[in-house]
């Protein structure tokens, strides 16, 4: 158990990302946050509901509370700003259809990081040549986002790493215990929403898991 936290702690290479609920209470929202985004590398605004420039209201709040700019991460279909005040966008497959490469429609604006979600070891293959710097892969275990759908499971985890040249994160039914094997398929990160935002101390629950991905250290297949 954690008792005690401080906010000099150093990331490795395997990175730890928060998305958000989708339930769209910024205030509760942000106020864990800046709680929360010291022990993170990422947090992703993914409230589907909100049209892009109530985004960028959010980011600006987390920016006000002390997250920086660089980490945050905006999911939807649209392509950065010149002045974006985040630090990424993320992809679901409809936004990749939608652009045939990331790299050529943002040949014109400041480059910044691009994740998309995958499902399979062709859309992962697709994403990556069309400019993903990285990939969400699940769900990997069972979630109570999505609870009528059977997990991916390990070993397709395991089969998306071996697929691809760019970072994969994994996502779906995270929590500390599964950090381990995560690490083992080669992925590099790890994504959470209910583990840390559910959570009555969500700093607390950000803070589990980057002591679980420290004490892991760097694994090889």
């Amino acid at each position: 158990m954690i008792t005690a936290f401080s906010h000099e702690h150093v990331h490795d290479s395997f990175e730890l990302h928060v998305v958000s609920t989708g339930a769209g209470d910024q205030a509760s929202f942000v106020n864990a946050a800046k709680d929360v985004w010291p022990w993170v590398d990422y947090i992703h605004i993914r409230e589907k509901q909100l049209p892009w420039q109530d985004k960028i209201g959010w980011a600006e709040s987390l920016c006000s509370v002390g997250v920086p700019s660089c980490r945050i991460v905006i999911n939807g279909s649209e392509l950065p700003s010149q002045n974006a005040i985040y630090g990424g966008v993320h992809w679901g497959q409809e936004a990749l259809r939608k652009y045939n490469s990331y790299n050529n429609v943002i040949s014109n604006v400041r480059r910044i990081r691009m994740g998309v979600s995958v499902h399979s070891i062709e859309e992962a293959k697709i994403a990556e040549e069309r400019g993903a710097d990285y990939l969400f892969f699940g769900h990997v275990y069972l979630t109570n986002s999505k609870p009528d759908l059977e997990p991916r499971g390990i070993y397709a985890l395991d089969e998306v790493c071996r697929s691809v040249s760019i970072p994969v994160m994994a996502i779906g039914g995270i929590e500390p215990g599964n950090i381990h094997a995560i690490r083992a398929t080669g992925a590099q990160g790890v994504a959470v929403i209910s583990n840390v935002w559910s959570s009555d101390l969500p700093d607390r629950a950000a803070a589990s898991l980057r002591q679980a991905i420290n004490a892991t250290g760097s694994l090889k297949r």
